[in-house]
This record gives C-alpha cells, structure tokens and sequence, in this order.
C-alpha cells in the first residue's frame, strides 16, 4: 500500500536564543516521509524552543526553516500539528467539547466516540477537562493529533505522565503514523522506542 503522506523538513543554519542566551547555534539537518527525530539534552537547553521554532511559533536569530508536501513548498501550519508539554486543552470543558472542537477545525471525519476510543478515553464525553489526569491529558493531546490528519507531528514529552499501557498507546500510534509516511520530532528526556523505526537523534548542548 503506497505512503498516504510525502513530507520533507530542511532546518538551515539555525540560531535560536532566549533573552540575551543562545539556546541554539547554527543548527542544520533534514528530515523525510517516515522519518523521527528524538531531541534531548538536560533542562532548558533549548529542545522546546526548538520544537516552536519549527512549529512557526518563534522566529529565528539566524538560518531558516523550510516545509514541502509532494515537493511542493508549504507553510508550517498546513502540515503539521504540535502536542505541547503544557496541553492548550481549555479546563472550562468537557473533554468531549474540547476534542470536538479540534475536530471540527481539522476537519475530522471520524465520530468523536471513535476518536476517543482510539485513545482509551471512551464514555468520558462528560468528564470536565479541568478534572483529567496527567495521562489523560496525554491521550486527549494524542487524539487531536490524530484528528488533525498532518503529516508532521511534533510532541513534546508525550510519555510523560503515562503508564505502561498509555506509553505502548504512543508508541503504537507513532508506528503507524510513520509507516504511512508522516514525520515526528520527539522532545523527551528519554527514548521513544517505535517499533521498525530507528530514531534519529540530536543532543542539544550548550551554545559557544
């Protein structure tokens, strides 16, 4: 069955800095349909600052950052979807509100029992956002990646929080959108083993 997505990401001299601080210096690499990158490095080094960079979400000191679907130049926000540390799910919500929401933007043609099943979360519809686990929060933010049918996932810390059965969720869920050609970019203080997939990985250091 051929690859439903074909992406590519070229990230070109880049420098990103924080205040007066540079968190990024001069950064380059390529990544294609298939292919996860697994950003680490300690504690304010710099692996979400990146991760919006890419996302458009931040605007380099230096370098550039360029999208293509189908060998066609595209921006940012038409190909990827961003599941931040810290959820944007709103807390005066139902769980079901919020994701349907996401849906209705992306427009998702799956049922939203659906969606939520995929993720362990059926028969919560009525389960107030503000009152959901740490993991629960994880596989709410799994979902609407799910439903936002982009190529281009960028998670950041997406186990933390999460059992062993909601890591193999992740994971499992990684392996099939990389096997129908998308792209992810993993920032996490530890591995996200993917089945069939061997990561590529990138250790942020200090600047200078």
């Amino acid at each position: 069955m051929p690859a439903r997505f074909d992406i590519h990401l070229t990230v070109d001299n880049l420098s990103l800095s924080r205040g007066t601080q540079t968190l990024i210096d001069h950064l380059s690499f390529s990544l294609g349909s298939g292919d996860m990158l697994w950003l680490t490095g300690p504690n304010g080094i710099g692996k979400t600052t990146l991760l919006m960079a890419i996302a458009n979400l931040l605007r380099p000191d230096t370098g550039s950052i360029h999208w293509k679907q189908e060998d066609e130049p595209v921006k940012a926000a038409q190909v990827l979807a961003y599941a931040a540390h810290r959820g944007v799910e709103r807390a005066g919500l139902q769980l079901g509100e919020e994701l349907q929401f996401w849906q209705k933007a992306y427009r998702d043609p799956r049922p939203l029992s659906e969606r939520l099943g995929e993720v362990g979360l059926e028969g919560r519809e009525a389960t107030p956002v503000a009152g959901l686990s740490a993991g629960q929060r994880r596989r709410l933010s799994l979902a609407r990646l799910m439903a936002s049918g982009r190529p281009a996932w960028l998670m950041d810390e997406p186990l933390s929080g999460l059992d062993s059965e909601g890591q193999a969720l992740v994971t499992n869920t990684l392996s099939q959108h990389l096997s129908q050609g998308g792209l992810a970019i993993i920032a996490s203080h530890h591995p996200v083993a993917v089945k069939g997939t061997a990561a590529k990985k990138l250790v942020l250091e200090p600047a200078g």
